[in-house]
C-alpha cells in the first residue's frame, strides 16, 4: 500500500473480509490518512468500515441479512437441527453470517444450539471434514448451512460418501452464488452476493470523489454504501424427512 501511495495511484481498493481487531482499525486508519494526504483514497470492499473520522469509503453488502434470509428459508421448510459452518470465528464475514442465522432462529422461536456450529476456513476440505465429524457426533441434523458455496460442495460430498442423499436426507445451502453453485448436482440454493456490482460501485465512488476535488468529504452515510443480497432457490432444499 505504501508503494502504491508513492506511485500516486488514484485509489487503493482492498477486497474481502478482515479480522477486525483494534490493530487492524489503527493500521487501516493510518493508511487511509497517508493516502489522503497524497491525494489518493482508500476504498474497502466487503470489509468492516473504519471507526471515527477516517477518509475512506466502504462498499459492503448485507452479509448478515443474507444469512438471516437463508436460515429463514431452511426454518420455513421445517428444519430445526441445522449444522452451521459460518467460517473462521474471528473473521468479520463469518461473524455476520452466524449472527444472521442466530437472528432467524430467534425470530422463528427455535432454540439455537451453539453445539451445531463448526468454525473453519472457507474451503472444500473444511466442508467435508466438518460434516464427516458431525455425522459421528450430532447425526440428527437435517440441513447444513454452509458459509460459502465451496464449503457447501465439500459438505455435499461428505454426505454422499456417508450414503446420504441431498436433499432427500439432508438439505444443504451455501453463500456467494458463484458459478459452482449452479454446476453442482443438485443445484445449490444459496445467497447471491453482488460482487460485480460492488466493484462497479467502488470505482464510481473513486471517480465521483476525484470529480468533486481531492479535498471533498462525503457525509458519514455516503462513505458506507451497502448493497442488498437475496436467496437464490434451486434444488438442494426440501422439508426434512426420516434422517438416514
Amino acid at each position: 500500500m505504501n508503494l502504491m501511495r508513492q506511485q500516486g495511484v488514484a485509489a487503493v481498493i482492498l477486497l474481502g473480509g478482515a479480522y477486525d481487531y483494534d490493530e487492524y482499525q489503527l493500521r487501516m486508519a493510518r493508511f487511509a490518512r497517508s493516502l489522503d494526504a497524497a491525494g489518493s483514497h482508500l476504498v474497502l470492499v466487503g470489509r468492516p468500515p473504519l471507526e471515527g473520522d477516517v477518509p475512506a469509503t466502504t462498499v459492503d453488502y448485507d452479509n448478515e441479512g443474507g444469512a438471516y434470509a437463508m436460515a429463514s428459508h431452511l426454518l420455513s421448510a421445517g428444519h430445526r437441527r441445522v449444522l452451521v459452518l459460518p467460517g473462521h470465528a474471528e473473521l468479520t464475514t463469518a461473524q455476520g453470517r452466524l449472527r444472521g442465522a442466530q437472528r432467524a432462529f430467534e425470530a422463528y422461536g427455535v432454540p439455537f444450539d451453539p453445539g451445531m456450529v463448526r468454525h473453519g476456513p472457507y474451503d472444500y476440505e473444511h466442508g467435508y471434514e466438518a460434516v464427516e465429524a458431525a455425522l459421528h457426533e450430532t447425526p440428527d441434523f437435517t440441513a447444513v448451512l454452509a458459509g460459502t458455496d465451496v464449503v457447501a460442495a465439500g459438505a455435499m460430498q461428505a454426505l454422499r460418501a456417508a450414503g446420504l442423499r441431498v436433499p432427500e436426507d439432508v438439505s444443504i445451502v451455501g453463500y456467494d452464488d458463484i458459478p459452482l453453485a449452479s454446476q453442482l448436482t443438485p443445484q445449490l440454493t444459496t445467497v447471491h452476493v453482488p460482487y460485480e456490482e460492488m466493484g462497479r460501485v467502488a470505482l464510481r465512488a473513486v471517480a465521483d470523489r476525484r470529480e468533486g476535488g481531492a479535498g471533498r468529504r462525503k457525509s458519514a452515510d455516503g462513505d458506507h454504501l451497502v448493497l442488498g443480497t437475496h436467496v437464490v432457490v434451486r434444488n438442494s432444499v426440501q422439508p426434512p424427512g426420516q434422517h438416514g
